[in-house]
C-alpha cells in the first residue's frame, strides 16, 4: 500500500513538471527588450522560388513584413526567408558578432553593407565558416555603417527558427563555454549509462542491456549531429545527413525493440505489437528520404513517428502498470520524460518554442537514459525474485521426495540412489561403518497407546540421532520403526560409541500417551565396519544381521559383526 502511494505521487510529481516544461516552452513572452537595443526596423520576406538574388530584393522594398522582435519564426517551408534589418553597434571596443542559435539551419548568408558576405549553416564547409562554434557566429566588419540595412538569406529544411542576437566576443566566448560544460554533462552521463548497461550485459546476459546499448549509442550520434558537433570535423554534407538520418532510425527502432522486449508486448499486447513493428517500417522508409530524396518528407515523417511512438509505448506501460506489471515504474517515469522531450521537440514544427526545443529533449533524452536503465534493474529484481522463489520450491520438492516427512531423516529411497551414485563414480568411501537401530516393540506401543503416540516417539527418535551424528554421516529412517546411519570415513570403534551415545538418550527419555500415562522405549542396535574389497550390500547384511542379534539376545543393546 506504501509502495502504491509513493508511485502516485511520484507520477504526480512527473505530470507536474510535464506541465512545466510546456509553460516554459510556449509560455507567451514579450520581445526581447536586449536584442532589440542592437537590431532594430526587422523585417521579412519570402521567396517561395527560393530563387532570388540580393540585387533582387533591395528591388522589393514594400514586399517585406516588419517583424515585432529580432525572431523569424515559420512553419516548415520551402522558401527562402529573407530578413532586412539594422544594426546599433554597443559601445563597446569588442568585436561583435551576429548570433544565430540554431544549429540545425542549413544555409545561411549574411550580405552587409559594405559588399561582405558570410556564410554558415550546417550545409557549408566548415572550412569557409569565419567563427567555427556549434551555433552561428557570424563577425559584423569593423567598417560596418549602422544607417544601411543588413540583409540575411536562411533557406532550412528543418524548422524556420533563426533568433538574432548582438554579441560580443567574451560573450560568444561565456556562451560557448556554458554549453559545451552543459553538453558535455549530458555526453558524460550518457557514455556513463552505456558502460553500466555493458558491464550489467557481461556480467548477466540479459538482452535488454544489449538493446539498450544500441539506442544509447544511436542517441549519442544523434545529439552530436543535431546539436552541431560534428560540424568541426570536414566531412560532406551528405555523410552527416547520413549519421542525422541512421541515427536518428536507431533511436526510434531500438526503442521500439527495447519495448517490445522489456513489456514482453508479443504476449501481453499483440496488437501493439504489431503497430510497433509498422513504426520501424516507417522509420526504415523515413531513413530512405532523408539521405537519398527529400529530407523535408523525412522531416515531416520523423515529427510523425517522433510523436506517435512514444506515445503508443506510454499508453500501453500505463495500461500494463494498471493490471499488474509493478515493475513498470521506472519505465513509465523514464517515458514521461522522453515524451515531454520528444513532444517539444515535435510541436515546434508547428508553435515556436521559446527555449530550443532540442534542450527539452536533451535533458528529456538524459533523464530517460537514467531511468531506463534503472527499469532494467527493477525487472530483473523481480526475475531474480521469481527465479528465487522457484530455487526454494524446487528445493522444498526435492527435499520433499529425499527425506522422511514424520522424522526429517533421509528416506530409503535416498539412500539407495546415493549408494549408487558413489559406487557408478567410484566415490563409495573404503573406510566406513553402519549402524541399524530398530525400536524395541513398538508395535506393541502403537496398538496399546494409538498412532499418534507413536508418530511422537518416531520423531523424537529421529532428532535423537540426528543429535548424535556427524554432519558427513547420513541417517535415514529405512522402514516402519527401522532407522540406518551410515559413517563415511568411521571406523567399528567410532561407529560404536556413536550408537552407545543415541541408545542412551533414547532410554533416559519417556513420552506421554493421550491419557497421560509415561511410556519408555529402548532400542535395539547392529553395528558393522567395512572390510576390504567389501560393498555396500555386504556391509548392510552384517548390520541388520548384527541387529537381528540383539533382538535376540534380549533388546536393548548393541551388538557388533
Amino acid at each position: 500500500m506504501n509502495k502504491h502511494r509513493t508511485d502516485i505521487l511520484t507520477f504526480s510529481f512527473a505530470g507536474l513538471c510535464i506541465l512545466c516544461c510546456f509553460f516554459l516552452a510556449y509560455m507567451p513572452r514579450h520581445p526581447t527588450k536586449e536584442a532589440r537595443n542592437y537590431i532594430t526596423r526587422i523585417e521579412a520576406y519570402e521567396d517561395h522560388l527560393a530563387e532570388a538574388s540580393l540585387e533582387d530584393i533591395r528591388t522589393l522594398d514594400g514586399m517585406f513584413t516588419a517583424l515585432d522582435r529580432p525572431v523569424l519564426y515559420r512553419n516548415r517551408t520551402t522558401a527562402a526567408c529573407w530578413l532586412r534589418f539594422y544594426i546599433q553597434l554597443p559601445l563597446t571596443d569588442e568585436r561583435c558578432f551576429i548570433s544565430i542559435k540554431n544549429a540545425s539551419l542549413e544555409n545561411i548568408d549574411v550580405f552587409y553593407p559594405d559588399g561582405t558576405r558570410l556564410v554558415a549553416g550546417k550545409k557549408v564547409d566548415v572550412r569557409e565558416i569565419a567563427i567555427p562554434t556549434r551555433i552561428w557566429n557570424l563577425p559584423i566588419p569593423d567598417t560596418m555603417d549602422t544607417t544601411k540595412p543588413v540583409y540575411l538569406r536562411v533557406k532550412t529544411d528543418s524548422i524556420m527558427w533563426v533568433p538574432l542576437q548582438i554579441t560580443t566576443a567574451p560573450q560568444v566566448i561565456s556562451n560557448s563555454s556554458r554549453e559545451n560544460l552543459l553538453f558535455g554533462l549530458f555526453f558524460g552521463i550518457i557514455i556513463a549509462i552505456f558502460f553500466v548497461n555493458l558491464f550489467s550485459y557481461l556480467v548477466m546476459s540479459n538482452k535488454n542491456f544489449l538493446i539498450y546499448m544500441c539506442y544509447l549509442l544511436s542517441l549519442f550520434l544523434y545529439h552530436l549531429r543535431v546539436h552541431g558537433f560534428m560540424y568541426f570535423v570536414p566531412m560532406p554534407f551528405m555523410f552527416l545527413e547520413s549519421v542525422l538520418w541512421i541515427s536518428l532510425a536507431g533511436v526510434g527502432i531500438f526503442m521500439m525493440i527495447f519495448a517490445k522486449h522489456f513489456l514482453n508486448l508479443s504476449r501481453t499486447c499483440p496488437q501493439i505489437n504489431r503497430i510497433l513493428n509498422v513504426f520501424i517500417g516507417l522509420f526504415v522508409i523515413q531513413t530512405i528520404f532523408g539521405i537519398f530524396i527529400s529530407s523535408l518528407i523525412a522531416n515531416y515523417i520523423a515529427y510523425i513517428t517522433g510523436f506517435l511512438v512514444p506515445l503508443i509505448i506510454l499508453v500501453t506501460s500505463i495500461k500494463l502498470y494498471i493490471t499488474g506489471f509493478k515493475e513498470a515504474r521506472f519505465y513509465l517515469l523514464a517515458l514521461f520524460a522522453m515524451f515531454t522531450g520528444t513532444l517539444i521537440w515535435s510541436t515546434a514544427a508547428y508553435a515556436e518554442a521559446h527555449i530550443p526545443a532540442n534542450y527539452f529533449f536533451l535533458i528529456g533524452t538524459s533523464l530517460d537514459s537514467l531511468l531506463f536503465t534503472l527499469a532494467i534493474f527493477d525487472l530483473m529484481r523481480k526475475e531474480i525474485g521469481e527465479k528465487d522463489i522457484m530455487i526454494e520450491r524446487e528445493k522444498y520438492y526435492i527435499n520433499l521426495s529425499r527425506t522422511d516427512p514424520l522424522t526429517g531423516l533421509y528416506n530409503r529411497r535416498y539412500l539407495n540412489d546415493l549408494v549408487k551414485r558413489l559406487e557408478s563414480e567410484g566415490e563409495l568411501p573404503a573406510e566406513s561403518a553402519m549402524i541399524m537401530l530398530d525400536l524395541d516393540n513398538f508395535k506393541i506401543i502403537n496398538d496399546t497407546h494409538g498412532h499418534l503416540a507413536g508418530d511422537m516417539i518416531l520423531t523424537k527418535t529421529g532428532s535423537k540421532i540426528k543429535k548424535h551424528i556427524r554432519k558427513t554421516d547420513i541417517a535415514c529412517r529405512y522402514g516402519g520403526d527401522e532407522f540406518l546411519v551410515f559413517l563415511p570415513g568411521a571406523n567399528e570403534l567410532a561407529a560404536r560409541n556413536i550408537a552407545e551415545s543415541i541408545r542412551s538418550d533414547i532410554l533416559n527419555d519417556f513420552s506421554y500417551s493421550e491419557e497421560g500415562e509415561e511410556i519408555k522405549i529402548t532400542v535395539s542396535v547392529g553395528v558393522s565396519e567395512n572390510r576390504m574389497d567389501d560393498s555396500f550390500d555386504g556391509l548392510f547384511l552384517r548390520a541388520d544381521a548384527a541387529l537381528y542379534q540383539a533382538k535376540k539376545t534380549g533388546r536393548n543393546r548393541i551388538s557388533v559383526l
